[in-house]
């Protein structure tokens, strides 16, 4: 007989962890009874096997205008957080992301089922207010296990975890690979992809490629978020309307990454960049910022991509004209970039998963 499991997160939006429980849940389905238990009600934005079972704790997010009204809330949530996983008959919880970690470790605790937790964030830049950072510190040594993507995570939670850490990684997204499609012919593209905010850094890839030789090139941003607004202002200032084009959120980003030439990635910090490993999964030549934490874990420097200071406009400049000028080095870098994905096969990861979860589930 299967054993049941659930992931609870917030909500299936557009999103690195949201994406990997999708391409977790799709694999393990063979596996396991698999149920995805959202906080609030969502359609899922990718794409997921009809036989994952999907359910929600509420319909819609009500914020609590008061800190009675705060409780009630997360007591509502947590109580029908394992309503839905008595209903499932789950066997073992696994959430994603702090708040619904901390969820899932109360609701593990009253039905007396193990849990794994998952950070997918760089701690060190966490945007958890004073509250849930004491919630959190206080209740993740009651998990059975947390997951994390990078040794220096893994340091960092070392300081107050009493349970075991694990490091795994994230898996290529497989159903992206399936429209990979050599056939395309390139175009001159710089691509970039992720959320318009702060931290992703992209108004210092746009007055990079502002600065250099671009008469023959275009740079796409695909991604949605609070800076749309500020980079097409930007974007306008500098006469580039027709050279940078921002394509919002888009379901199949394979379309660019077919056709793009050249994946930048600009970010302050990061937890782990998944779209790093999709570029190169499609050849790309990628240059990224050295930020903490990620990319010199999957870049090795002049190898398969280039690393360059975190907010080193100059930098960028001088890599970008590198790559755009040397076609050779492009399909260098490119090649070694692809090989160099192997390890994130999702095959590989879902197993580390299923023995982790085979393990807490057996004891």
């Amino acid at each position: 007989m299967k054993k049941s499991i659930a992931f609870v997160l917030p909500n299936l939006n557009a999103g690195g962890a949201e994406r990997v429980v999708c391409t977790l849940a799709n694999l393990l389905i063979k596996e396991f009874n698999v149920s995805i238990i959202l906080l609030y009600k969502t359609e899922s934005f990718y794409e997921l096997n009809p036989k994952i079972n999907v359910s929600f704790c509420a319909n819609t997010y009500n914020p609590a205008t008061n800190i009675f009204q705060s409780l009630s809330n997360h007591f509502l949530l947590v109580k029908n957080l394992v309503k839905n996983l008595k209903f499932n008959k789950v066997d073992i919880v696994i959430g994603f992301l702090p708040v619904t970690n901390v969820y899932s470790i109360v609701a593990s605790k009253i039905l007396k089922i193990p849990n794994i937790i998952s950070e997918r964030a760089n701690p060190n830049y966490s945007t958890l207010n004073r509250f849930w950072t004491i919630i959190r510190k206080i209740t993740y040594p009651f998990s059975d296990c947390l997951v994390v993507q990078t040794p220096a995570n893994k340091i960092y939670f070392k300081s107050y975890m009493k349970s075991d850490i694990q490091i795994i990684n994230n898996p290529i997204n497989m159903d992206l690979l399936k429209n990979k499609d050599p056939s395309i012919e390139k175009e001159n593209i710089i691509l970039n992809v992720g959320r318009l905010a702060k931290p992703k850094n992209q108004d210092l890839l746009i007055r990079a490629f502002s600065n250099i030789n671009n008469s023959e090139w275009k740079l796409v941003l695909v991604g949605a978020g609070i800076n749309h607004k500020q980079y097409e202002d930007l974007i306008i200032s500098l006469d580039m309307q027709d050279k940078i084009i921002l394509a919002g959120n888009i379901s199949d980003v394979s379309t660019y990454y077919n056709k793009a030439k050249i994946f930048a990635f600009t970010s302050e910090y990061e937890g782990f960049p998944n779209v790093i490993l999709e570029a190169m999964s499609y050849e790309l030549a990628c240059i990224s910022t050295n930020c903490p934490h990620g990319p010199s874990e999957i870049i090795r420097n002049n190898k398969n991509g280039i690393l360059i200071p975190v907010s080193d406009q100059k930098a960028l400049e001088m890599n970008l004209t590198k790559l755009i000028e040397h076609e050779d080095l492009r399909r260098l870098l490119g090649r070694n970039a692809l090989k160099s994905t192997l390890t994130y096969h999702p095959t590989s990861i879902v197993l580390q998963w299923t023995e982790l979860i085979n393990k807490l589930t057996d004891n």
